[in-house]
Formats: C-alpha cells, structure tokens, sequence
C-alpha cells in the first residue's frame, strides 16, 4: 500500500470515529447555548486532529509490518491533477452548503447555533467526498 492511499485511508477511517463520537455527543448538548454548540464544535475539530495523527502513525506502523520497508512518497504531475480535482470538489460542495445554509436563514429562519453545525457538516462531509475522490483516482 502506498503513502497516499494508507493517508487516504487513515483519513478516513478518523472520519468515522470523530463520525461515531458526533452521534455520542449530539443528544448531551444544548442547541440553543451557544457556549455549549462552541465547545462541541472546537472538541470535535480536536478529536478529529487527533484521531487522524493516531491513525496516519498506526496506518503507517500496519503497513510496515505487513509490507516490509517504507516507501518514499512520489509527487508528480499527476498528482497535482488529482489534488487540484479533490480540491474542485471540497469547493464545490462546500459552497453548495454554504449557499443552502444562507438559504436556510434566510427563508426558514435557522438559528446561528444551527447554521454553524450545519456549515461544519458540509466542511466535514465536503473532505470526506474529496477523500473519496482522491480512492477513486489513485485506485
């Protein structure tokens, strides 16, 4: 397995656990505290950090036992495609829920607490499809 597939695969594999975690946490906060919905965002962005540093290390650590010596990762022309694709993607997605989150506020009358989870959803889900993308070019 190669450098960028077991990141590509670490990477997601955090998605799932900070994934799990959200759906553990999500009935204990209070919606309508913003000091509450602050420090879930801020404590998600961190376990997501983490969970993706232990999983690139324990990724890594697999595929050496499994495959032998490391490899050196190779960045060619290629990849600047495929990086600038998945990044078409992100942004592409991302300002989809941006616009609908606006939409949202504006005509349906969300609150901010809501409109923030809901951009933080689209920036999470946003990586996860450009994630994907980035499976689906290098397979």
């Amino acid at each position: 397995m190669d450098t960028k597939k077991r990141n590509i695969t670490a990477s997601l594999l955090s998605a799932a656990v900070v994934g799990y975690w959200v759906y553990g946490q999500y009935g204990a906060v209070d919606m309508a505290d913003q000091v509450q919905v602050g420090q879930f965002l801020l404590t998600t962005m961190g376990v997501g950090m983490v969970s993706n540093i232990v999983m690139v290390i324990v990724m890594s650590i697999l595929a050496s036992i499994l495959f032998g010596k490391g490899e050196k990762p190779v960045f060619d022309e290629r990849d600047k495609l495929i990086e600038l694709y998945v990044m078409r993607a992100i942004l592409v997605i991302f300002s989809l829920g941006f616009v609908i989150t606006l939409g949202l506020v504006g005509w349906y009358s969300l609150s901010a607490n809501m409109a923030l989870l809901v951009l933080f959803l689209c920036m999470y889900g946003a990586n996860i499809v450009g994630d994907l993308v980035k499976l689906y070019w290098y397979r």
